[in-house]
Protein backbone atom coordinates (compact mmCIF):
# COMPACT_ATOMS: atom_id res chain seq x y z
CA UNK A 1 0.00 0.00 0.00
CA UNK A 2 1.51 3.59 -0.81
CA UNK A 3 0.55 6.91 0.28
CA UNK A 4 1.75 10.73 -0.76
CA UNK A 5 1.04 13.09 1.88
CA UNK A 6 1.88 17.02 2.11
CA UNK A 7 3.15 19.16 5.25
CA UNK A 8 4.35 22.24 6.05
CA UNK A 9 7.84 22.41 8.18
CA UNK A 10 8.60 25.73 6.53
CA UNK A 11 8.98 24.36 3.36
CA UNK A 12 5.98 22.68 1.75
CA UNK A 13 7.19 19.04 1.88
CA UNK A 14 6.25 16.00 0.49
CA UNK A 15 6.12 12.55 2.22
CA UNK A 16 5.80 9.83 -0.03
CA UNK A 17 5.25 5.95 1.53
CA UNK A 18 5.95 2.37 1.41
CA UNK A 19 3.33 1.14 4.18
CA UNK A 20 3.79 -2.49 3.74
CA UNK A 21 7.82 -2.31 4.28
CA UNK A 22 8.00 0.66 6.57
CA UNK A 23 9.66 3.11 4.34
CA UNK A 24 9.09 6.76 3.04
CA UNK A 25 10.82 9.45 1.89
CA UNK A 26 10.67 13.40 1.78
CA UNK A 27 10.87 15.82 -0.94
CA UNK A 28 11.47 20.08 -0.59
CA UNK A 29 10.28 21.24 -3.91
CA UNK A 30 11.31 25.02 -3.23
CA UNK A 31 15.13 23.88 -2.09
CA UNK A 32 16.04 22.44 -5.07
CA UNK A 33 13.64 20.03 -5.53
CA UNK A 34 15.90 17.88 -3.14
CA UNK A 35 15.24 14.76 -0.99
CA UNK A 36 15.75 15.00 2.12
CA UNK A 37 14.96 11.77 4.17
CA UNK A 38 14.97 8.40 3.09
CA UNK A 39 13.88 6.05 5.66
CA UNK A 40 14.07 2.37 4.71
CA UNK A 41 12.26 -0.57 7.41
CA UNK A 42 12.17 2.57 10.01
CA UNK A 43 16.08 3.35 9.76
CA UNK A 44 17.31 6.88 8.41
CA UNK A 45 19.64 6.12 5.27
CA UNK A 46 20.39 9.97 4.95
CA UNK A 47 21.94 12.45 7.08
CA UNK A 48 20.42 15.74 7.02
CA UNK A 49 21.68 19.18 8.94
CA UNK A 50 18.08 21.07 9.46
CA UNK A 51 19.78 24.26 9.80
CA UNK A 52 21.24 24.11 6.72
CA UNK A 53 17.81 23.30 4.83
CA UNK A 54 16.00 25.86 6.55
CA UNK A 55 18.44 28.53 5.68
CA UNK A 56 18.07 29.78 1.73
CA UNK A 57 21.64 31.50 1.98
CA UNK A 58 23.38 28.26 2.68
CA UNK A 59 23.80 25.06 0.61
CA UNK A 60 21.75 22.16 1.89
CA UNK A 61 24.28 19.35 3.53
CA UNK A 62 22.28 16.46 3.66
CA UNK A 63 19.95 14.25 1.50
CA UNK A 64 20.14 13.70 -2.17
CA UNK A 65 21.27 17.55 -4.04
CA UNK A 66 20.85 17.79 -7.48
CA UNK A 67 23.70 18.43 -9.43
CA UNK A 68 22.93 20.22 -12.97
CA UNK A 69 24.47 21.80 -15.50
CA UNK A 70 27.52 20.70 -13.66
CA UNK A 71 29.09 18.16 -10.70
CA UNK A 72 31.96 19.40 -8.89
CA UNK A 73 33.35 23.08 -9.41
CA UNK A 74 34.98 25.02 -12.40
CA UNK A 75 38.12 26.69 -12.37
CA UNK A 76 37.86 29.89 -10.75
CA UNK A 77 33.80 29.70 -10.80
CA UNK A 78 34.59 30.60 -14.82
CA UNK A 79 34.08 28.78 -18.24
CA UNK A 80 33.72 29.94 -21.77
CA UNK A 81 30.91 29.06 -24.41
CA UNK A 82 31.43 30.46 -28.18
CA UNK A 83 33.64 32.98 -26.95
CA UNK A 84 31.40 34.43 -23.66
CA UNK A 85 33.01 33.74 -20.17
CA UNK A 86 29.70 32.59 -17.44
CA UNK A 87 30.46 32.25 -14.03
CA UNK A 88 28.73 28.87 -12.15
CA UNK A 89 29.63 28.17 -8.75
CA UNK A 90 30.27 25.01 -7.21
CA UNK A 91 27.40 21.87 -8.52
CA UNK A 92 25.90 24.42 -10.57
CA UNK A 93 22.35 25.76 -10.35
CA UNK A 94 19.23 23.04 -9.98
CA UNK A 95 19.72 22.76 -6.35
CA UNK A 96 19.09 26.97 -5.93
CA UNK A 97 15.80 27.57 -7.59
CA UNK A 98 12.62 25.54 -6.76
CA UNK A 99 11.00 22.75 -8.80
CA UNK A 100 7.40 23.16 -9.58
CA UNK A 101 5.46 19.51 -8.23
CA UNK A 102 3.88 18.08 -11.87
CA UNK A 103 1.81 15.14 -10.35
CA UNK A 104 2.06 12.31 -7.59
CA UNK A 105 0.83 9.07 -7.98
CA UNK A 106 0.03 6.35 -5.41
CA UNK A 107 -1.27 3.23 -7.39
CA UNK A 108 1.32 0.34 -7.40
CA UNK A 109 4.18 2.81 -6.31
CA UNK A 110 4.50 6.46 -4.44
CA UNK A 111 6.05 8.80 -7.14
CA UNK A 112 6.40 12.01 -7.34
CA UNK A 113 7.48 14.09 -10.35
CA UNK A 114 8.86 17.55 -10.32
CA UNK A 115 10.49 20.12 -13.24
CA UNK A 116 12.70 22.67 -13.30
CA UNK A 117 12.80 25.10 -16.20
CA UNK A 118 15.36 27.92 -17.54
CA UNK A 119 14.61 31.06 -16.99
CA UNK A 120 15.99 34.72 -17.01
CA UNK A 121 18.28 33.95 -13.85
CA UNK A 122 19.35 30.50 -15.09
CA UNK A 123 20.60 32.28 -18.34
CA UNK A 124 22.69 34.82 -17.33
CA UNK A 125 24.74 31.50 -15.88
CA UNK A 126 24.10 28.86 -18.37
CA UNK A 127 22.92 30.29 -22.03
CA UNK A 128 20.91 27.34 -22.79
CA UNK A 129 16.78 26.88 -22.63
CA UNK A 130 15.98 23.57 -20.93
CA UNK A 131 13.50 21.51 -19.08
CA UNK A 132 14.12 19.11 -16.49
CA UNK A 133 11.83 16.22 -15.59
CA UNK A 134 12.97 14.32 -12.52
CA UNK A 135 10.45 11.79 -11.13
CA UNK A 136 10.53 10.14 -7.60
CA UNK A 137 9.94 6.48 -6.92
CA UNK A 138 9.38 4.30 -3.88
CA UNK A 139 8.79 0.89 -4.37
CA UNK A 140 8.97 -2.32 -2.38
CA UNK A 141 11.24 -0.01 -0.37
CA UNK A 142 13.64 0.86 -3.08
CA UNK A 143 14.04 4.35 -4.59
CA UNK A 144 14.51 5.40 -7.53
CA UNK A 145 15.06 9.07 -9.39
CA UNK A 146 14.22 9.19 -13.06
CA UNK A 147 15.60 12.00 -15.05
CA UNK A 148 14.42 13.33 -18.51
CA UNK A 149 16.84 16.21 -19.31
CA UNK A 150 15.54 18.61 -22.97
CA UNK A 151 17.09 20.50 -24.60
CA UNK A 152 14.69 23.58 -25.69
CA UNK A 153 17.43 25.58 -27.33
CA UNK A 154 18.33 26.24 -31.23
CA UNK A 155 22.10 25.31 -30.52
CA UNK A 156 23.64 21.78 -28.67
CA UNK A 157 23.46 21.68 -25.13
CA UNK A 158 26.26 20.85 -22.61
CA UNK A 159 26.21 19.49 -19.43
CA UNK A 160 27.35 16.61 -16.90
CA UNK A 161 24.80 16.01 -14.21
CA UNK A 162 25.03 14.03 -11.01
CA UNK A 163 23.73 13.44 -7.38
CA UNK A 164 25.20 14.29 -4.12
CA UNK A 165 23.64 11.00 -1.63
CA UNK A 166 24.50 11.79 1.87
CA UNK A 167 24.53 8.78 3.82
CA UNK A 168 23.97 8.41 7.43
CA UNK A 169 26.91 6.87 8.80
CA UNK A 170 27.59 6.95 12.45
CA UNK A 171 30.49 4.80 12.95
CA UNK A 172 33.04 4.77 9.79
CA UNK A 173 35.42 2.60 10.85
CA UNK A 174 32.80 0.13 10.79
CA UNK A 175 31.99 1.16 7.44
CA UNK A 176 33.15 -0.55 3.45
CA UNK A 177 32.60 0.91 0.25
CA UNK A 178 32.64 -1.55 -2.75
CA UNK A 179 33.72 -0.09 -5.91
CA UNK A 180 34.87 -1.87 -8.98
CA UNK A 181 38.08 0.10 -9.17
CA UNK A 182 41.51 -0.43 -6.99
CA UNK A 183 42.51 2.77 -7.25
CA UNK A 184 41.13 6.76 -7.13
CA UNK A 185 42.37 10.32 -7.55
CA UNK A 186 42.78 11.93 -4.32
CA UNK A 187 41.71 15.07 -4.66
CA UNK A 188 42.73 16.94 -1.48
CA UNK A 189 46.20 15.62 -1.73
CA UNK A 190 46.40 15.51 -5.77
CA UNK A 191 48.08 12.40 -6.41
CA UNK A 192 46.51 8.62 -7.17
CA UNK A 193 46.11 5.97 -4.63
CA UNK A 194 45.11 2.63 -4.03
CA UNK A 195 41.97 1.90 -2.35
CA UNK A 196 41.41 -0.92 0.01
CA UNK A 197 37.22 -0.51 0.59
CA UNK A 198 37.72 1.72 3.47
CA UNK A 199 38.41 5.68 4.24
CA UNK A 200 40.01 7.03 7.19
CA UNK A 201 37.77 8.86 9.57
CA UNK A 202 40.31 10.55 10.92
CA UNK A 203 41.17 12.45 8.09
CA UNK A 204 39.71 15.87 8.03
CA UNK A 205 38.41 15.77 4.31
CA UNK A 206 37.96 12.50 2.23
CA UNK A 207 37.69 13.24 -1.03
CA UNK A 208 38.17 10.44 -3.64
CA UNK A 209 37.06 10.13 -7.93
CA UNK A 210 36.65 6.48 -8.58
CA UNK A 211 36.49 6.07 -12.93
CA UNK A 212 33.73 3.09 -12.58
CA UNK A 213 33.97 0.16 -15.26
CA UNK A 214 30.28 -1.69 -13.97
CA UNK A 215 26.87 0.52 -12.71
CA UNK A 216 26.89 -0.30 -9.44
CA UNK A 217 28.36 0.09 -6.06
CA UNK A 218 27.51 -0.43 -2.31
CA UNK A 219 28.21 1.14 0.74
CA UNK A 220 28.24 -1.35 3.75
CA UNK A 221 27.49 -0.32 7.45
CA UNK A 222 28.42 -3.15 9.49
CA UNK A 223 26.83 -0.84 12.72
CA UNK A 224 24.07 -0.68 11.88
CA UNK A 225 24.02 -4.39 9.37
CA UNK A 226 22.39 -2.67 6.14
CA UNK A 227 23.99 -2.91 3.12
CA UNK A 228 23.16 0.24 0.68
CA UNK A 229 22.93 -0.59 -2.93
CA UNK A 230 23.80 2.29 -5.50
CA UNK A 231 22.89 1.91 -8.91
CA UNK A 232 23.13 3.97 -12.10
CA UNK A 233 23.23 3.61 -16.23
CA UNK A 234 26.60 3.77 -17.78
CA UNK A 235 26.00 7.71 -18.47
CA UNK A 236 27.26 8.03 -14.68
CA UNK A 237 31.06 7.34 -15.37
CA UNK A 238 32.66 8.24 -12.03
CA UNK A 239 31.60 8.14 -8.37
CA UNK A 240 32.83 10.51 -5.36
CA UNK A 241 33.11 9.44 -2.22
CA UNK A 242 33.42 12.52 0.17
CA UNK A 243 33.13 12.58 4.25
CA UNK A 244 33.87 14.99 6.84
CA UNK A 245 35.90 13.44 9.86
CA UNK A 246 33.47 15.45 12.88
CA UNK A 247 30.07 14.86 10.44
CA UNK A 248 28.44 11.29 10.74
CA UNK A 249 28.15 10.86 6.72
CA UNK A 250 29.48 9.32 3.93
CA UNK A 251 28.70 10.53 0.13
CA UNK A 252 28.74 8.28 -2.69
CA UNK A 253 28.56 10.32 -5.77
CA UNK A 254 27.32 9.21 -9.06
CA UNK A 255 28.84 11.78 -11.54
CA UNK A 256 28.80 12.15 -14.87
CA UNK A 257 31.70 13.92 -15.70
CA UNK A 258 34.99 15.13 -13.73
CA UNK A 259 35.10 18.51 -11.69
CA UNK A 260 35.96 21.29 -14.71
CA UNK A 261 34.97 19.22 -17.51
CA UNK A 262 32.89 22.50 -18.56
CA UNK A 263 36.49 23.75 -19.56
CA UNK A 264 38.33 20.74 -20.41
CA UNK A 265 35.14 19.65 -22.46
CA UNK A 266 36.07 15.91 -20.68
CA UNK A 267 32.86 13.29 -20.51
CA UNK A 268 30.54 16.30 -21.02
CA UNK A 269 27.07 15.02 -22.80
CA UNK A 270 25.73 16.96 -25.58
CA UNK A 271 21.99 17.15 -26.33
CA UNK A 272 21.02 18.68 -29.69
CA UNK A 273 18.27 20.88 -30.11
CA UNK A 274 14.87 19.61 -29.44
CA UNK A 275 16.40 16.21 -28.59
CA UNK A 276 16.77 14.40 -24.70
CA UNK A 277 18.23 12.33 -22.52
CA UNK A 278 16.77 10.27 -19.86
CA UNK A 279 18.55 8.09 -17.17
CA UNK A 280 17.74 6.45 -14.30
CA UNK A 281 19.57 6.64 -10.55
CA UNK A 282 18.41 3.75 -7.68
CA UNK A 283 19.00 3.42 -4.20
CA UNK A 284 18.20 0.07 -2.19
CA UNK A 285 19.12 -1.31 1.13
CA UNK A 286 19.01 -4.62 2.22
CA UNK A 287 20.44 -6.27 5.53
CA UNK A 288 23.93 -7.39 5.32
Amino acid sequence: MYRVEKHMDKFETYRLHDLKNNSFFEVVPERGGIITRYVWAGQDILYLDKETLYDTEKNIRGGIPILFPICGCLRDEKYTIDGREYNMKQHGIARLYKWDVVKTDADDSASITLKFESNSETKAKYPFDFKLLFTYILKDGILSIKQHYENMSSDDMIFYSGFHPYFNVVDKDDAEILIDADTCYDVIDKRHINFDKKIDPKKAEVNLIFETESNKCFLIDKKRDIKISLTYDEVFKYIVVWSLHDKEFICVEPWMAKPDSMNTREDIKIIKPGEELKSVFTIGVSKE
